[in-house]
């Protein structure tokens, strides 16, 4: 027993030499790797040399500082208009004041989550899959790329099932969410994630209402990851060709063909709003249309036989909601047959790359190519200006 006795007080006093050893230790090098990096922080370097401006986009700013970056996100969307700013510290620097741990980020990011189609081709022009923690579901998703990524496990779904997963966002390791910030979207969710200490960056670009400014939304990864040159780089390439285009349309197209717009849905005919993004697109390309003068944002409700009246005469006929032939129109109502636009075959919709899945190219990549939507759209009524364009997002129904 003794013997046990005096082996227990050997061990406790050589643990109790250990601890002081390290105690020691620490005490002679008190700094961690991250206090050592803050320690080699230097006020008066600019960390971010390559910055950028947002010219189009109207939801979003950035504003640098010299170790860290200011985004400000303009929300206005379920009747609430604010700002939610969110300060991007470069690793190793120190945090500024004024902004809580939710609303502070160190970058570069390394594993982010996007919830909406329209991020994935932005990821994509970044060259920052490798970035891209988590999507929402694959089912959706056209790209190659990214559908193999997630079947070999590189990148999650975390919405599989429609809802998404908290659990495993946060099992994700996710160091920012980007959501969608639009009614109905899982806001619910969205704050379960932010007490959970997951910051949720809401993109809005949907609301943007020109398609530079929803290409500008590229900005916002950009900033996340420190890829400024890179985006300065893609996003004056696709300006100065989107600018080259219309240039071409302003100076050569003196007749405005004429379009409708949706399909009806019983006795009622939702169309494109006169100040809707559609719309805007339509004014691009100088097509005339019935209702241009109206002063709504998304779409105008109209009687059947109004728009009906308006079609007999139309030249075209521009995304009829789902449909993807002809006759599925003709099933929707025979009386169809008699407008101009499809006896003269002038039908189109948003299925130029579109997958049995269920997957829409139209909804991934063409936000990021305004230049590549501004030529299907001048192809579409103004044929003989880009006689060397094929159709990429939009196709003729048949």
């Amino acid at each position: 027993m003794k013997k046990t006795e005096n082996y227990i007080t050997h061990r406790r006093t050589v643990y109790i030499l250990l601890c002081l050893l390290i105690v020691g230790l620490s005490a002679c090098n008190p700094k961690s790797k991250s206090d050592q990096q803050i320690s080699d922080f230097d006020p008066s370097k600019d960390y971010f040399p390559d910055k950028l401006s947002i010219n189009h986009a109207v939801g979003f700013d950035i504003v640098y500082h010299e170790h860290y970056k200011v985004v400000h996100l303009f929300r206005h969307y379920n009747d609430l208009v604010d700002t939610v700013s969110y300060a991007l510290v470069q690793k190793g620097t120190p945090k500024p004041e004024g902004f809580d741990q939710l609303h502070t980020l160190q970058i570069p990011l390394q594993r982010i989550a996007a919830v909406s189609t329209t991020h994935l081709g932005m990821f994509e022009k970044l060259e920052a899959l490798d970035q891209l923690s988590a999507i929402e579901s694959k089912e959706y998703i056209s790209s190659e790329k990214i559908k193999a990524l997630v079947d070999e496990g590189k990148i999650s779904e975390l919405a599989a099932s429609g809802v998404l997963n908290v659990e495993q966002t946060i099992a994700n390791q996710t160091e920012v969410l980007l959501g969608v910030g639009f009614p109905n979207s899982q806001n619910d969710r969205y704050q379960e994630l932010e007490n959970a200490g997951i910051p949720v960056m809401l993109n809005a670009d949907w609301q943007e209402k020109d398609l530079l400014g929803r290409a500008e939304w590229m900005k916002l990864i950009a900033v996340l990851l420190n890829k400024e040159a890179l985006a300065n780089t893609v996003f004056n390439q696709i300006e100065s060709e989107y600018n080259r285009v219309l240039a071409q349309v302003q100076k050569e197209v003196k007749d405005a063909p004429s379009t409708i717009t949706g399909i009806a849905q019983g006795d009622v005919w939702h169309v494109v709003g006169g100040k809707s993004f559609a719309m805007n697109v339509l004014n691009l390309a100088k097509v005339d249309y019935p209702w241009k003068s109206d002063s709504s944002t998304g779409s105008l409700k109209l009687d059947f036989e109004t728009v009906y009246q308006a079609g007999l005469k139309a030249d075209y006929w521009m995304t009829p909601s789902n449909a993807k032939t002809l006759d599925e129109i003709l099933l929707h109502d025979s009386r169809y047959a008699d407008f101009k636009s499809i006896k003269n075959g002038n039908v189109f919709n948003v299925y130029g790359r579109y997958t049995e899945g269920g997957g829409n190219d139209y909804y991934e990549s063409a936000v990021v190519n305004p230049d590549i939507v501004l030529k299907d759209i001048v192809k579409i009524f103004h044929p003989e200006l880009l006689p060397n364009h094929q159709l990429v997002y939009y196709n003729r129904l048949k």
